[in-house]
Order: structure tokens, then sequence, then C-alpha cells
């Protein structure tokens, strides 16, 4: 792979690696406050087309701004188009709010949780990862996104959004799209691109994930697949190091995750809670010079039926980069025991 160089901006707290060669994808980490203004500048320079899939849109004072610059972008002619999941409570009142400000913008079935958190701008620009339009997520909690600049990409994502607007209950069935370092990775291709990166693994893996939803009683179920293969890397002498989110006020999460801490609990994994004061939504995998960024929780229901997107990109730059964030105080708390 060609070399790429990683522009480090004020303490490391953001990067931007730029591809190797002409019409490679540039790739840009954006991480917990980084968010709100890249969307922002992303709607804001807009000069084409806006579309984007959200699991939620809520009603507060960030998502006020939001609005504010998609309502903006509509006045200067820009196609803007959005997609929200039917199942959270006040999405409704935000399609309404979207359409009388010229979005064309609807729910999605009812059949199929649509988790996406996806942005496409121009063509040209996606952002994806885990944060959700909500000021919660994007003021208070861990996330994890990466912004592309590479029409290919764009293309393929402009083509699953296209295809969940016309039946979001559907499998999209799209092969998934190369773009130098990066490989689109669209609801069930998730699952056996991870469970490759584990088997290969031959240095470290590093997770964050939000939930998993590990249990003796789901054997052969893919979620503990993915656990027993992190299992088995460190048995083979991998580096595993794993974070997990506890919560001071969900405790169905904390009930979710705890089956799991008592698996690891006995293996070579190094499974850490977050800091409790905190919440860790991010979904973050980095395998040796892997890295794997989206909205997919090790969940069932993710795994296997709910439109979720990711990307997988090689690169030991942007790799190193996350396994920083993975070790940074606000996210990698007290080692479970």
């Amino acid at each position: 792979m060609k070399t790429r160089r990683v522009l480090l901006i004020a303490l490391g707290l953001s990067c931007l690696l730029a591809g190797g060669a002409a019409g490679e994808p540039q790739v840009r980490p954006v991480v917990n406050r980084e968010y709100l203004p890249a969307v922002l500048k992303l709607i804001n320079e807009a000069s084409e087309s806006i579309e984007f899939i959200q699991l939620e849109l809520n009603d507060d004072r960030t998502m006020a701004v939001v609005e504010k610059a998609l309502a903006a972008a509509v006045q200067r002619g820009v196609r803007v188009r959005g997609l929200l999941d039917d199942g959270v409570r006040f999405n409704a009142a935000s399609v309404e709010r979207l359409l009388a400000m010229g979005v064309e913008a609807k729910l999605d079935t009812p059949e199929k949780m649509t988790h996406c958190k996806l942005v496409i701008v121009d063509g040209r620009l996606v952002l994806l990862g885990s944060t959700n339009w909500t000021g919660n997520s994007m003021y208070n909690n861990n996330e994890t996104n990466l912004l592309l600049d590479d029409p290919v990409l764009a293309a393929a994502f402009t083509q699953y959004a296209a295809r969940l607007w016309e039946d979001s209950a559907a499998e999209p069935n799209m092969p998934a799209v190369v773009s130098g370092p990066v490989i689109t990775l669209l609801n069930r291709q998730y699952f056996p691109a991870v469970m490759e990166l584990f088997a290969g693994a031959t240095k470290s893996i590093h997770v964050i994930m939000y939930g998993v939803s590990y249990s003796p009683k789901y054997a052969g179920g893919k979620v503990n697949q993915l656990v027993e293969a992190l299992v088995e890397a460190a048995d083979r002498g991998v580096e595993v190091a794993m974070v997990v989110d506890l919560s001071n006020y969900n405790e169905v999460l904390n009930r979710v995750n705890q089956p799991l801490k008592d698996y690891l609990s006995t293996t070579a994994v190094a499974l850490h809670d977050d800091p409790l004061e905190i919440t860790t939504h991010a979904k973050l995998i980095v395998a040796d010079d892997a890295v794997v960024v989206g909205s997919v929780n090790w969940g069932k229901d993710a795994l296997e039926n709910r439109n979720e997107c990711s990307v997988l990109v090689r690169d030991a730059e942007l790799a190193a980069y996350f396994v920083e964030y993975f070790n940074r105080p606000t996210v990698r708390g007290e080692r479970c025991q």
C-alpha cells in the first residue's frame, strides 16, 4: 500500500489521511465533538445534493442548528432528501418539520429498523459512523465516524440510500465496493468481513462496542462467534482489548453487557468498562492495520436484520489514530474483573 500522510491538528484530536495516489479516497476520522462542525460544514458547503439516512432526528437545540442549515441549503437550490426510522417516537414530527422546509423526507418501513447514520453530499463526500442526530450524541458521547472524500464510495452509498428509500424492508443486495483502501460494508456484509479480520490478525485487535448481546444460550449465533473469535485470537498470542459501555442510567444495557463480562473475565481478552459518567456509543474495530467504523452494535438484530452501514479501511496510520483513541482515559476505563 502506498504511504499516506497524516496531518495532525491541535493535540491530535483530528487528522486527515490524504490518498497516496491521485484519485484515491481521502479519509478523515470524525470523533466525539468534531461531528457537529463537520456535518454543518458539509451542509453549508453543499451545492447540489444532500442525502441522509438517520436512526433519529431529535427536536433539540443542537438539531435546530442542523435543521436551519438544511433549510438554507434548500433555499439555495440544493436537493435535500432524508429517511428516518419509523420506530423512534419523535421522528414523525421531525419528518413534518423537514417537509415544511422543503426537504424530501419520510419514515422507513415498520418491518425493519434502519440504524444507519449516513450523510452523502454532492456525490462526493460521505460521513458515516455511530453519531445519531441528537444533541446528546453530538455533545456528550464517545462516537466514531469517518468522512470520506471519493465519488466511487459516494456513488455506492447513494445507490444504497436509493434502495432503502424505495423499500427499506428489502435487502439491498449490493456488492461491496472497493475504492483504494476502503471497502463498503452494507447490512449483512459486516459479519463475514469482521470474522475474516479477526481470523487473520497477527498483532493486535482493539474493539469499542456500545452493546454486545453475548450469551451461552445463543451458542453458534453471530454475536457469540464474534466474541469467540476474539478469544481465539488472544489464545494464539494476539493482543486483544475491548471497551464496552458501562451506563449510569441504562440498566437494560448493563444487563445486556454483563454475560460478555462474565465470559471474557475467564479469558486472555482485556475487557474494560468506559468511564461511568460517559456514554460510549462508538462502534469501532482496529485489527492490525485495518479499521472498521460504522453503525453496527453486536446484537442479533443488528447482524441479521437491520439496515446498517460501515466501511473497512486498511491503513496503518488510521489504525494508529484509532488505537490512540481507544486508549484515551475518556474512552478506556477500568479493566473488568
